[in-house]
């Protein structure tokens, strides 16, 4: 690549074009790569080719939940780390995620500069 140094991709998927938007901008003002996708399918179908360096999901999808993408795509082999980032405060709810192969579970609303801490811990490690 010529010393050009590539730029670190992050995978969000949410059916919420609002919360889209918000994580886009404050990724992108940071430098990253943000691919966007509103589902899991699509999101399924091109986690191969985009290979992102980490995977911000929310939980609450019509058609395939979160917790359904992610263990799909652990089944695929994607070994990057998984936030889930979801409305519901709810422990079990967080659990099923865990369960299903997120590294982490965050609940909106929360900070923007909390959020990039963790995405920039995980991209880290």
């Amino acid at each position: 690549m010529d010393g050009i140094k590539e730029k670190i991709k992050i995978l969000i998927i949410d059916d919420d074009v609002t919360a889209l938007d918000i994580v886009d901008l404050l990724f992108e003002d940071r430098g990253y790569e943000v691919v966007r996708r509103a589902d899991g399918q699509s999101a399924l179908d091109c986690v191969a080719e985009v290979r992102p360096h980490v995977v911000l999901v929310d939980l609450m999808m019509p058609e395939m939940n979160g917790q359904e993408t992610v263990r799909l795509m652990r089944e695929q082999g994607v070994t990057v780390p998984i936030v889930a980032f979801t409305a519901l405060d709810d422990p079990d709810v967080h659990q099923e995620a865990l369960d299903a192969g997120c590294n982490l579970v965050l609940t909106k609303p929360c900070k923007p500069s909390l959020l990039v801490e963790h995405i920039e811990n995980m991209i880290r490690q």
